[in-house]
């Protein structure tokens, strides 16, 4: 019974001590949860009023930790407000020196633009000083500063039309009257060419040593621009004289290929000059090889191994043989030093052709007057022998043969010294309006009897044709020489018309004939000096050859022309043109 009551208590005792140590506990933790609620009440309001909020204060029941906690959390958020508050101003700060340095480098890029527009290739619509205004333009957008260029070589302020250009004059009463401009200098080497003025003394750094720089490169651009000009004309005036030479040129660099070759060197060859340039010197040989003519390989060798001059033949593609004299060179700069090689093409066909001429003419005219001499010396040789006596009859007949052969030694010496006045240009004309009709029935009446045995002649001309300014006797000597030839140059009887018309200035004389006529290739010849177009025929027929070259010189002398058309085996018409009179009333007219 004592042990059941004495469990009773203890059980009552324990319950009690449990209930009271709940009821301990509830209340302390009720007090640590408020004391919580309230730090964390109290860090809410420090995130949002800073660190302006004092620290709680807690109750003596609230362990000190709380308190301690709470003051450091004050001071933590005073330091994290007021590392705020650096980090705004570092910010603030760094974005001013970004902002800086983003309009440092925006000025340099305007101004490195400003520099890139300068060694920019030129257009050739802008030319450089709409180069050099355009840069002067951005600079003022850029930096609100107006520069103006002033040049002092007249040349270089050719160069392009330019507002602001001035000469130096204008920049030495700008700096003696006005101490305020800033000036820079341009230099082209160690030349100045010019300057740069700014109306402006309080420029900045930046812009002082920008316009230095912009000076610096305004004057290498100057003095490159001059430079390529100088090329340029001499190039072009090389090109000219390269282009317009009667000679064809060909130059080859030392890696055997075509540099350069005029326009006559491609028409020689029959191949397109821009084709031809940048060829090898291979190819261009490959080339002359197949026109050459009478010429072995090994010519063509030497040619290209060594310099000096060589004449070769050659046959066009219109199958024409040309002489050629073959110039082989160095080519050299201006130190000295061999850069290629150079072939000069120069056309001698007329020089062979003369040679050749004069030789005939030489052997021709030897021929001409040998014969009419040996037959003068016999002639008097036979009337001197004193062993015999001659009848009367016999000795006017030998006489009369002295006269003729004397005519045509006087002939011939007339038509050299006729040659001689034309080729030095001093032929004299005694110039009178004459009639047409008059000057072709005096030619007709010169020619020599024996020549008008058989021939027919038809005169056409009216006596209604204007009248001619002309010397008389020359031109007689023109018609006759050509009545002659259509006489002489015959193989039937000849048949000769003469006719005529007027244009607006000239009377136009037609002597037409059916003689043997002449080939196309030697109709743009006949008129040349020393040109026989059959030396056999000349022999036979008698003459000097002269006569057409002599009939072209008194026709030039008039101010008038003479010209042929000719079918080989039909016959040829001779047309003669002469400046009509034009009266003024101070002078009669001759008929």
């Amino acid at each position: 019974m004592n042990n059941l009551s004495s469990l009773s208590s203890v059980g009552v005792i324990v319950l009690m001590t449990f209930l009271l140590t709940f009821f301990l506990v509830s209340l302390y933790a009720k007090r640590l949860n408020n004391a919580i609620s309230l730090l964390v009440e109290y860090s809410q309001r420090v995130a949002a009023e800073g660190y302006k909020v004092p620290p709680v204060k807690f109750s003596r029941l609230v362990p000190n930790e709380f308190s301690f906690l709470a003051r450091h959390f004050f001071l933590m958020a005073k330091q994290l407000k007021d590392h705020q508050q650096a980090l705004l101003e570092l910010n603030s700060e760094l974005e001013q020196r970004v902002a800086e340095r983003t309009k440092s480098l925006s000025r340099n890029n305007q101004e490195l633009a400003i520099l890139n527009r300068l060694i920019t290739p030129i257009t050739p619509s802008l030319g450089i000083a709409g180069v050099i205004e355009g840069c002067l333009s951005q600079f003022l957008e850029v930096a609100n500063v107006k520069v103006q260029l002033h040049l002092a070589n007249p040349t270089i302020s050719s160069l392009g039309s330019y507002e602001d250009v001035h000469s130096r004059d204008g920049v030495a009463d700008i700096v003696q009257t006005d101490h305020s401009y800033y000036l820079l200098p341009i230099r082209a080497g160690n030349t100045t060419v010019g300057h740069l003025v700014v109306a402006n003394s309080t420029l900045s750094e930046a812009d002082q040593q920008f316009l230095q720089t912009l000076s610096h490169s305004v004057g290498i651009i100057l003095q490159n621009e001059l430079l390529l000009r100088s090329i340029q004309q001499k190039h072009a005036v090389l090109k000219a004289v390269l282009e317009s030479m009667c000679d064809a040129i060909i130059l080859i660099d030392n890696r055997q290929e075509v540099v350069y070759a005029n326009c006559r060197m491609a028409r020689m060859l029959d191949f397109p000059c821009e084709k031809l340039r940048g060829s090898s010197e291979d190819f261009l040989f490959e080339i002359v090889s197949q026109m050459l003519l009478d010429s072995s390989p090994e010519v063509l060798k030497q040619i290209r191994q060594e310099n000096g001059l060589y004449k070769l033949k050659i046959k066009q593609k219109n199958n024409q043989e040309r002489f050629k004299l073959l110039s082989a060179f160095p080519v050299t700069d201006d130190e000295g030093n061999i850069i290629g090689k150079g072939y000069l093409w120069r056309d001698i066909t007329k020089e062979h052709e003369v040679d050749k001429l004069k030789n005939d003419l030489i052997s021709l005219v030897s021929h001409e007057f040998k014969t009419p001499i040996t037959s003068i010396k016999g002639s008097v040789e036979t009337l001197l022998r004193q062993d015999a006596e001659w009848d009367e009859n016999f000795k006017r007949e030998m006489l009369i043969g002295i006269h003729e052969d004397i005519g045509r030694i006087q002939e011939l010496v007339n038509d050299w010294l006729d040659f001689s006045k034309i080729d030095s240009r001093a032929i004299s004309l005694n110039r009178e309006p004459i009639r047409p009709c008059v000057v072709v029935d005096n030619a007709i009446r010169q020619l020599p009897k024996h020549f008008g045995n058989g021939t027919i002649i038809d005169n056409n001309v009216c006596q209604d044709m204007p009248l001619i300014y002309a010397d008389r006797m020359r031109l007689e000597q023109v018609l006759s020489n050509l009545l002659t030839n259509a006489i002489r140059y015959n193989d039937r009887t000849p048949h000769i018309t003469i006719s005529a018309d007027s244009d607006e200035r000239y009377v136009n004389i037609r002597v037409a004939d059916n003689g043997i006529g002449i080939n196309d290739k030697h109709l743009d010849k006949v008129f040349d000096r020393f040109y026989c177009i059959d030396a056999g025929w000349v022999r036979r027929t008698g003459g000097t050859g002269l006569g057409l070259a002599i009939c072209k010189g008194i026709m030039e002398a008039h101010g008038g022309t003479i010209r042929a058309e000719s079918t080989e085996g039909v016959g040829s018409v001779f047309t003669v043109s002469i400046p009509k009179y034009k009266y003024t009333g101070d002078k009669h007219e001759k008929a």
